[in-house]
This record gives C-alpha cells, sequence and structure tokens, in this order.
C-alpha cells in the first residue's frame, strides 16, 4: 500500500474544499473540479497518497497554470462502435477523460454486456481503483488501465523503458466488500519514492536501482535511476503489455516517446492514453447468484489456514476500505514538508490552507 507513514491530520472535508477551491481558482469548471478533487480526496483516504493531493495537486495546479494541461474540457469521440469507443481528450485534465469513458464503457455494457473504451491525448489520470469502481455500483465488474512515462527497464537492460503502468480490476460482492485489485506494475508507485525523497526517508530494499542498475534504498538516487518490476521478468512482461494497450493502441505516447515525468516536465503535454472495460454480470448469470459465490469464495480465503504469526488474511481492496473508514474518522496525515508547500500555494492563491 502507498500510504504515508505519518504527518499531520486534516479533516477529509476540509481538504476538499480546499482543493476544490483552489482548482476552481486556477480555471477548472466547477464540475471538473469536484470530479478531481473526489479523485484525489479519496485517493488518500484509501491510503494511496501517491495519487493524492499529498503528492498530486501541485503539481496538477502548476501544470494547469504553466498551459501545459488544458483547464478547460475537450473531449471528442473520434471512433465508436456498439460496444467499443476512443476518445480524444485533446490535452484536457486526465480524470474528466477517464470518468467520461468509463461512463460510456458502463453505458455501453448494459447493451452489449462488455464494453472497451479507451483515451487517447490525455493526462495522469490519479488512481486507477476510482474508475474500475465505477463500474460496482451497476452490478458490474471494471477494469482501468494507463501508461506513464518511463521508469523501468526491460529485464536485462538498465535503460528506463516502461512506466509504473498501473491497472485496476474491482468485482462486485453481496455481504462482503467488493474486491479491488490496485496496483502498479513496478514494487512500489514512483510516486511512493517521491514522497520518500521530500521527507528525506529511506527506501526498503528492493523498490529500486541506480542509474546503473545497482539496488539502492536512497530515494535521491532512485529518482535519478531506475524502479523495480514486481515479480522480475514477469512484471516486465505486463508493464509491456499495458503500454501497447494504452500506448500504441490509442494512438498515445508509449515507453521512452514521453516528454518527461509529470513534476520535472513544465512545458509539453504529456500525451497519456488509458483504457477501460465494463462486464456487465448479468450477461453470464444473475448478479445475486454472482455476488452470493464471490461472497463464498471470500469468505473461503479468508478463513483458510494462517501461517504461524499471521493474525489475518486480507483480500485485494480490504485495506484499504478500512483505511478509508479510519481515516473519515480520525483524518488524512499530510507530512509537513507537504503541508508547507500547501501553505505557500494557498497564500499565493489567496485561498489560506486550513488548519489542522
Amino acid at each position: 500500500m502507498a500510504g504515508v507513514d505519518g504527518g499531520i491530520m486534516f479533516p477529509a472535508e476540509r481538504l476538499r474544499d480546499w482543493t476544490q477551491e483552489v482548482l476552481q481558482k486556477v480555471g477548472v469548471s466547477r464540475d471538473d473540479a469536484a470530479l478531481l478533487t473526489d479523485s484525489l480526496i479519496e485517493a488518500n483516504l484509501r491510503g494511496v497518497d501517491t495519487h493524492g493531493i499529498t503528492r498530486m495537486l501541485c503539481v496538477y495546479v502548476e501544470r494547469i497554470r504553466r498551459g501545459v494541461v488544458s483547464a478547460k474540457s475537450n473531449l471528442v469521440v473520434v471512433r465508436q462502435k456498439a460496444s467499443t469507443a476512443l476518445i480524444d481528450c485533446r490535452n484536457s485534465i486526465g480524470q474528466v477523460g477517464a470518468a467520461h469513458a468509463m461512463g460510456m464503457a458502463i453505458e455501453k455494457a448494459k447493451k452489449t454486456g462488455v464494453a472497451f473504451t479507451a483515451v487517447t491525448h490525455s493526462n495522469h489520470y490519479g488512481m486507477a481503483a476510482y474508475w474500475a469502481m465505477m463500474a460496482l455500483p451497476h452490478g458490474m465488474i471494471g477494469f482501468s488501465s494507463t501508461n506513464a512515462p518511463a521508469a523501468v527497464a526491460p529485464t536485462g537492460g538498465c535503460t528506463a523503458m516502461f512506466g509504473t503502468n498501473p491497472f485496476a480490476v474491482a468485482i462486485p460482492a453481496d455481504k462482503e466488500i467488493p474486491v479491488v485489485l490496485d496496483l502498479a506494475t513496478t514494487v512500489v508507485a514512483r510516486g511512493r519514492i517521491v514522497l520518500h525523497a521530500k521527507q528525506n526517508k529511506p527506501l526498503e530494499p528492493g523498490w529500486a536501482f541506480d542509474e546503473r542498475g545497482v539496488p539502492t534504498t536512497d530515494p535521491h538516487t532512485a529518482l535519478k535511476g531506475l524502479l523495480a518490476p514486481i515479480g522480475g521478468y514477469k512484471g516486465y512482461g505486463i508493464m509491456l503489455a499495458v503500454d501497447f494497450l494504452c500506448g500504441i493502441l490509442t494512438g498515445s505516447n508509449y515507453g521512452t516517446h514521453f516528454p518527461g515525468f509529470l513534476a520535472d516536465n513544465m512545458t509539453d503535454p504529456t500525451d497519456v492514453g488509458s483504457v477501460f472495460a465494463a462486464v456487465n454480470v448479468e450477461s453470464f448469470m444473475e448478479l445475486p447468484e454472482f455476488t452470493a459465490a464471490v461472497d463464498k469464495a471470500l469468505v473461503e480465503i479468508k478463513t483458510s489456514t494462517r501461517t504461524e504469526g499471521v493474525k489475518r488474511i486480507y483480500v485485494p481492496g480490504e485495506i484499504e476500505f478500512e483505511m478509508r473508514a479510519d481515516r473519515l474518522a480520525h483524518g488524512i496525515p499530510i507530512p509537513e514538508p507537504v503541508v508547507k508547500d500547501f501553505v505557500a500555494l494557498g497564500e499565493e492563491l489567496a485561498i489560506p490552507f486550513p488548519e489542522a
């Protein structure tokens, strides 16, 4: 999980209100600001702080203010069939394009059973699970994936060729919580390295390499070097597949063709590609039958025999749902260096950052 290790606690709604004001102040419409804010705050609530305001807000604001990302949405459906669509985002905010594409996938799946949509010429879309989870209230299985600037070398290499290229799958349940698998194809997201560097905290062994491919625990060295893929060569294969689906299939950037990482590149559009899918469960069986079977399987997994010293077996998404409840009750931790950034941003925009 990509949560921060500590910080000053802030109520989620106070952060939400401030973030939405900030985004509107830099030219984002009220509706788009609400959507973008919700995706960021939900990431923080679920403990995915690398994709919440903790890491992304100042970067997003700076890119919008410099005109690298368009504050105004301009989405065009350029190809469409009964169960597919390709949407040109024309450098709009990534979350806006993602919401539109996933919404289209859900509506199409109501008619065709399964739908697959994609966006091109888009931007960073935040937490992958946010879009996959949109399918859950509709009794559907959701999927989302996106590519990113290169930070990982192919197996045997030391040149960055692939991004963290995350994907998420959300599966509805009945009485149990939904299954929500959300992961980068690297051991940790690059944002986790960024947050460690900001706090001068050493990395865990196995997270990253230096520029020569030598393992390192120095976050500053890692940011100049390479991230470790999950599962060695298997992770390399998955991130390649994601890059081809999200980048090549959509006509967006891929691999080494990105103009740089978000915080480092304040001149050129990123040109991200993302894909989305919705599977209507009732195309295969009655929804109550499916969710009851999912519940049964989840209980079997969680009550299976544990190894010595293990108190509990979790299923994907369970920790995040519990983290969300805890942070709604007790607040979202913001590291002190990030608080200072928010205070400075608030002063610059005449929107004071709230008290803890």
